[in-house]
C-alpha cells in the first residue's frame, strides 16, 4: 500500500512540473485582450435521488445550461532599455556622428511603441569615469534592417512604431563632439523609451481604479529611474581621447666667423640652429599636416647645413636622423620640405613628419639653420 502511494505522489509531482514547464514557456505571460472563461457545475440530490445539474453564470443561474464567467487580460506595460557595447565609445574632439547603441526591449505582454528621448547626464559615473563634459546635437535612430550598424540615410525612425511582445530592437544614438572637449574627458547619455500605443506617438496611460474585466486595462510595471511610469532608461559614454601636442622652439649658436664652434657668439656671420620639438602627453597619435617657421628678420636660411647637403634634419624619438631639401618656392622633390614665397620654412607630411606617437620617447624634433645677416 505505501508503494501505491508513493507512485501516485509521484506521478502527482510529474504533471505538476509539466505543468509548471508548459507555463514557463510563456515567460512574458498571456497576451491582453485574452479572453478568460469558466463556468462551474454544481451535481446535488433530492431525497436521494440525482437532480439535472446546474451549471453557473455570472449573474446566478437555475438551469441546466448556464454561462461563462469571463474577463479579458490586461496589458502589463513592461520593457527595458540596456547599454550595447559594455564600455565607452571613444571619440575625438570636433569628431561628428559619434554613434553609441542601446536595445530596446518588450517584456510585456502587448505590442507597443515607444517614444526615444536622448539627454546629456551631467556629473554621473559610467564605466568608473565621472561625466565632465557635454556632447551636442544628440540624435536617436531606430536599426531598420536589423543588422546591428548604424545605416545613414536607412536607419531615419527617431522612434519605435511597433515592437512585439517579448521582441528586441537595435538604438543608435548619434552625437558630436565640441571641438574644445579635451583629452581625458568623459560625456555621459541616456536613452529613454516610453510606452506609447502600437503604430502611433500617442503615450499610454496606466488606468485608474478597479479592474474592469471586459476592458483592457493598463498596468505599468517598469522599474525605471522612475518606478511604474511606463519609462525606462539607459545609460552610455563618450570617451574623449586625442592628441595633446606640446610645441617648443629653442636655439642655439653653432659657430660664429671668430670663435668657430668653440664658445660661439650670436654676431653678423654666426650660424644659429634653430630646433622645434612636438611632444605628444595625449592617448592617439596626431597626424601633422605642416609645421609653418617664418625665417626670422635679419637672417638668412642656410642651405647644405646636414649630411648629403641636405637642409632640415628630421629625428624621431632615440632613431636615426633623417633629412630633406628645402627647394625655394615649391617642394619639387616631394621630400616635404620647402621655403615659400614669403621666406618661410615649410615641413609637411607625409614624406618628412606625418605622426607625432604618444609619449615622451616619440617626441618629434625639426632641425635648420640660419646665418645672422
Amino acid at each position: 500500500m505505501h508503494s501505491a502511494w508513493t507512485r501516485q505522489i509521484g506521478r502527482a509531482l510529474l504533471a505538476l512540473a509539466a505543468l509548471a514547464a508548459m507555463q514557463g514557456a510563456h515567460a512574458l505571460g498571456t497576451p491582453s485582450n485574452t479572453a478568460i472563461n469558466n463556468r462551474a457545475t454544481v451535481n446535488y440530490n433530492v431525497s436521494g435521488v440525482a437532480q439535472t445539474p446546474i451549471e453557473s453564470s455570472p449573474t446566478g443561474n437555475s438551469t441546466a445550461t448556464g454561462s461563462d464567467t469571463s474577463f479579458v487580460v490586461d496589458n502589463r506595460i513592461l520593457h527595458t532599455v540596456s547599454e550595447f557595447s559594455g564600455n565607452a565609445t571613444a571619440s575625438a574632439p570636433g569628431a561628428i556622428n559619434q554613434v553609441t547603441s542601446f536595445t530596446v526591449t518588450n517584456t510585456g505582454n502587448t505590442a507597443q511603441g515607444y517614444l526615444l528621448t536622448v539627454t546629456n547626464q551631467a556629473g554621473t559615473v559610467l564605466f568608473g569615469q565621472t561625466d565632465n563634459t557635454n556632447v551636442n546635437n544628440l540624435r536617436a535612430f531606430v536599426d531598420a534592417n536589423g543588422n546591428g550598424s548604424y545605416d545613414a540615410g536607412v536607419d531615419i525612425a527617431t522612434n519605435i512604431a511597433t515592437l512585439a511582445a517579448d521582441a528586441s530592437v537595435r538604438v543608435f544614438v548619434l552625437a558630436d563632439v565640441p571641438l574644445s572637449a579635451t583629452n581625458g574627458q568623459f560625456a555621459n547619455v541616456q536613452l529613454a523609451a516610453q510606452a506609447t500605443n502600437a503604430g502611433t506617438t500617442t503615450v499610454v496611460v496606466q488606468t485608474a481604479g478597479a479592474d474592469n474585466p471586459a476592458a483592457v486595462d493598463v498596468v505599468f510595471a517598469d522599474a525605471g529611474a522612475v518606478a511604474r511610469d511606463g519609462i525606462h532608461e539607459a545609460a552610455d559614454q563618450y570617451a574623449i581621447q586625442s592628441a595633446a601636442l606640446s610645441v617648443a622652439k629653442t636655439s642655439a649658436v653653432v659657430s660664429d666667423p671668430f670663435n668657430g664652434t668653440t664658445n660661439p657668439k650670436a654676431i653678423p656671420g654666426a650660424v644659429v640652429q634653430y630646433v622645434v620639438t612636438m611632444t605628444n602627453t595625449g592617448t592617439v597619435a596626431a597626424s601633422l599636416v605642416q609645421i609653418t617657421d617664418p625665417l626670422p628678420a635679419n637672417t638668412t636660411f642656410l642651405r647644405g647645413a646636414y649630411p648629403g647637403g641636405t637642409d632640415v634634419e628630421i629625428q624621431v624619438g632615440a632613431a636615426a636622423a633623417t633629412y630633406c631639401l628645402a627647394e625655394a618656392g615649391a617642394d619639387s622633390n616631394a621630400d616635404g620640405c620647402f621655403v615659400n614665397g614669403s621666406n618661410a620654412l615649410i615641413v609637411g607630411s607625409p614624406a618628412a613628419v606625418s605622426t607625432v606617437n604618444p609619449g615622451a620617447g616619440n617626441a618629434v624634433s625639426v632641425r635648420f639653420r640660419v646665418t645672422i645677416n
